[in-house]
């Protein structure tokens, strides 16, 4: 990504561009992707957490997702976006979720263009989405979705990674071993966030230290992601 961006670019805002798909249509996206020209891009392998009583039958408890990130300018953004849309049928229940969250890089701050973003973060007060990752323990992310499904959220995507802090390490026959954490990714309307970070921030108890790590971002733009909570409102 670093090599695509210019010196010239600075001045500019940009936004990352994450795509939530299945394997069918991440390989349809590449696809797409090589055709357009697009890229730059991280895929990271994950698995959604949404339930579904068709899967229950099945005995399939998750699916796999591939998380795809990239870098753009936001002037190019919102073409991309809405051409990966239609192209991917995102407006389309399970065809995916694609969202926007401002960024700020590495020659912006260094060039002290620190204002751009603070530009953007301005813009994006009122935003109707907001991103919310909760970093925990290997074994705990269905916890992590087992409490934001009660505060009211449908799914989310679990992420696998591991923790580089020494306070974590731990000693094996005089190896230093890393344990693995898990990554949980919800998008949410703003009007959620309060009740959910506060019921996570209680029940996983992360004011002790090893617990885990929380914390929100804004979204600018998000597609596919369908407003549940307030269907679920509608039928109790």
């Amino acid at each position: 990504m670093d090599k695509q961006i210019k010196e010239a670019d600075i001045d500019k805002p940009f936004l990352m561009m994450t795509l939530i798909l299945s394997l069918h249509q991440c390989h349809k996206f590449v696809r797409i992707a090589k055709k357009k020209d697009i890229r730059g891009g991280i895929i990271v392998l994950g698995r959604g957490t949404v339930k579904s009583a068709t899967l229950s039958l099945l005995g399939i408890k998750s699916q796999r997702k591939e998380v795809v990130n990239i870098l753009f300018e936001k002037e190019k953004a919102k073409e991309v976006l809405d051409f990966l849309t239609e192209e991917l049928m995102i407006h389309e229940p399970g065809h995916g979720i694609i969202y926007t969250t401002p960024v700020i890089i590495a020659g912006q701050i260094i060039n002290n263009k620190q204002g751009i973003w603070n530009k953007e973060q301005g813009m994006e007060g009122e935003s109707m989405f907001k991103k919310l990752t909760v970093v925990v323990n290997r074994g705990m992310a269905e916890d992590v979705m087992d409490i934001a499904r009660k505060s009211g959220i449908k799914g989310g995507t679990i992420l696998h990674g591991r923790g580089t802090g020494s306070e974590f390490t731990a000693r094996f026959f005089g190896m230093e071993i890393e344990p693995e954490k898990e990554l949980v990714i919800i998008l949410m309307p703003s009007d959620l966030v309060d009740k959910v970070v506060k019921d996570l921030y209680q029940e996983l108890q992360l004011a002790n230290p090893g617990n885990g790590i929380l914390f929100v971002e804004p979204v600018l733009d998000v597609r596919g992601l369908f407003d549940s909570h307030h269907d679920n409102k509608d039928t109790k």
